[in-house]
């Protein structure tokens, strides 16, 4: 049930809010519809009320261009401060670059730069959102307003529990056991069997151990060809249940807050009102607090699991390590003298623009080696001011390899799959564009192009797992309005799906792209100026190879539109023609090889220089 305690909502002609629902809740108890209501969520925006502003407006594209782009130097900066502080070792001084520079503190400085100096004195609410849905229940649907205002006395805030509180995680659960076993592979099916099987041996049986904290595809199929020659395999659980309020940060913390804070804080000045500038410092203080702690407890679990032994020689092969929780694996790791390898998740740094900025991040920055798809990302990655790996190009792994699996194409029942790329973030992100920019982009797509097609189109939706807004996407409903196109809004991944359609349509450059290129299908990619934009030599590469077009070039619209109209039979032609530049283009951007036999070469690296 909601309340709002002892607040007269009347009083407030300014409210922050990013739900219809509870907005819609607090006209009906007391808040005047004149009200001013500060949001970034798009049902809102999309609602068109006069008093609805977009407290994201502040923000241009070039200003978020160079929010982005002045992140690099600023990361690189910060850890070479940190690693000066006597003391302190190299993984930690990369957590404080990964906090300070990543999204959990950037998104509180991005919002921080929306408030004005009236924010901080006139009276101003902001209404919570409270809900259960997700693995994180509501943390990002809710913004820092009431810890950026607390300096405010005339600032209030309370808490709004949404009534629509159901929310599903993405999961194999509603795909059909027969596919699932046929996109997994066999290599998948062994590994299950294997971990089950080792687990109940002695351990005086073996005298080589792989430990895995967490999994992806291509680490699957090197743990199922080590296992065929005898290495244990040892799943392990590094989850984050622990109490960060339980600090056990020592005093070289206010030895390293003090010699990073003058970097900090000449980045929170550029971009915030004066007024915002010590609540923002004081976020980022109690961040990194918990961001360190986090670290540090992640070290003693690690130790646990992953001890030196003189009679079982181990390696550790994790999944996108660059985080507090991988740091605290290199840290063990490098201190028992164990190899941390880990392996590409899916093709996105070596396409985009937009990850650049985010070095800091990357596996090389974190393991001791990087099993690549192809030589690209190797080269981007060695490139980088954090690396410190060694790199092996092994190429993809099968069940990307073996996604030109085909229907009957006279069966398809909507042969065309537009793959939405379309992830709110709340906040920051990776896009030029705000929340509310790039669901209009989505609404023009549909109403340019997709609906004015002559074949039936299913819109497949990005499958979130965490909710950032309470209401619906509007977009959703939009699509509701065109007779030849289907909403496909299950929580089910793109790979699963791939059989069910004939031509793909796609935007950004992120790991999606991977699925249908490897399908051997059309595929139109619709590469954003403002949102994860190619870099040059990939968009040379893959305009050869697929069909590519810019967002920004004129008649955008007319010319998609036009191409896609075409029959059927003509794309499939036209695709035919290119298949020499995609052989190419692929080898060099997607797969240096063109069989299934990744895991057995990286596992073959593995015994032969680090299980030895």
């Amino acid at each position: 049930m909601n309340n709002c305690y002892s607040i007269d909502l009347s009083k407030y002609n300014t409210v922050f809010c990013d739900s219809l629902e509870a907005i819609e809740w607090a006209y009906e108890n007391g808040l005047s519809k004149s009200s001013i209501i500060k949001s970034g969520a798009p049902a809102l925006l999309w609602s068109k009320g006069h008093n609805i502003h977009n407290i994201e407006k502040r923000w241009t594209n070039s200003e978020i261009g160079e929010f982005q782009t002045t992140i690099r130097e600023f990361s690189e900066n910060i850890f070479d401060k940190a690693l000066s502080v006597n003391g302190i070792d190299r993984e930690l001084a990369l957590v404080v670059s990964q906090y300070a520079s990543g999204n959990k503190f950037h998104k509180v400085l991005y919002k921080a730069a929306c408030l004005e100096a009236n924010d901080f004195h006139d009276h101003r609410l902001y209404i919570r959102i409270n809900a259960k849905t997700g693995p994180t229940g509501s943390y990002y649907m809710n913004q820092p307003w009431k810890d950026l205002l607390s300096s405010n006395s005339l600032f209030s805030s309370f808490d709004y529990t949404i009534e629509n509180d159901e929310w599903n995680a993405t999961s194999t659960h509603r795909v059909p056991l027969l596919t699932r076993l046929r996109v997994a592979g066999y290599k998948a099916i062994i590994y299950r069997i294997m971990v089950k099987f080792m687990k109940k041996l002695p351990k005086w049986f073996f005298t080589k151990e792989l430990i895995l904290p967490n999994e992806n595809e291509l680490n699957i199929e090197i743990a199922s060809s080590l296992a065929i020659h005898g290495v244990k395999i040892k799943k392990i659980q590094l989850d984050s249940s622990f109490d960060t309020k339980d600090e056990i940060l020592d005093n070289s913390f206010f030895k390293l807050y003090e010699a990073i804070l003058p970097i900090v804080r000449n980045r929170v000045e550029k971009w915030v009102d004066p007024l915002a500038i010590e609540g923002t410092i004081r976020l980022f203080n109690s961040g990194l607090r918990q961001e360190l702690t986090q670290f540090k407890q992640f070290i003693k679990k690690c130790e646990l699991y992953i001890l030196k032994n003189d009679r079982v020689k181990r390696s550790v092969l994790v999944n996108a390590p660059g985080n507090a929780k991988g740091c605290a694996l290199s840290y063990v790791c490098r201190r028992h003298n164990i190899p941390l390898i880990s392996s590409q998740h899916g093709v996105t740094i070596e396409l985009s623009k937009a990850h650049s900025s985010r070095h800091f991040r990357f596996d090389n920055s974190v393991s001791d080696v990087v099993f690549s798809f192809n030589s690209k990302l190797s080269d981007v990655e060695k490139s980088t001011y954090f690396n410190k790996s060694k790199f092996y190009t092994v190429g993809m792994p099968s069940r990307l390899m073996k996604m030109s699996y085909r229907k009957i194409i006279n069966k398809f029942s909507y042969p065309i799959a537009y793959i939405s790329t379309n992830l709110y973030h709340a906040g920051f992100s990776l896009s030029n564009n705000t929340d509310y920019i790039n669901s209009i982009d989505e609404k023009n797509i549909l109403l340019n192009v997709l609906s004015k097609l002559p074949h039936k189109v299913c819109y497949k939706v990005y499958p979130e797992d965490n909710r950032r807004y309470a209401d619906l996407d509007p977009v959703f409903e939009y699509v509701a309005k065109f007779d030849n196109v289907k909403l496909f809004a299950k929580k089910i991944d793109m790979r699963y799906l791939i059989s069910n359609h004939r031509i793909f349509i796609t935007t950004q450059s992120t790991s999606t792209l991977g699925w249908p290129i490897m399908s051997g299908k059309p595929v139109i990619f619709i590469n954003k100026k403002n949102n994860y934009p190619l870099t040059d030599d990939a968009y040379e590469k893959l305009s050869k190879g697929i069909f590519v077009f810019n967002d920004n070039d004129k008649d955008f619209y007319k010319n998609l539109r036009g191409f896609l109209s075409q029959s059927l039979e003509k794309i499939d032609e036209l695709w035919k023609v290119k298949e020499n530049d995609r052989k190419k283009m692929i080898k060099e951007y997607f797969s240096a090889y063109d069989d299934d036999g990744a895991g057995r070469r990286a596992a073959k690296i593995i015994l032969s220089e680090y299980l030895v």
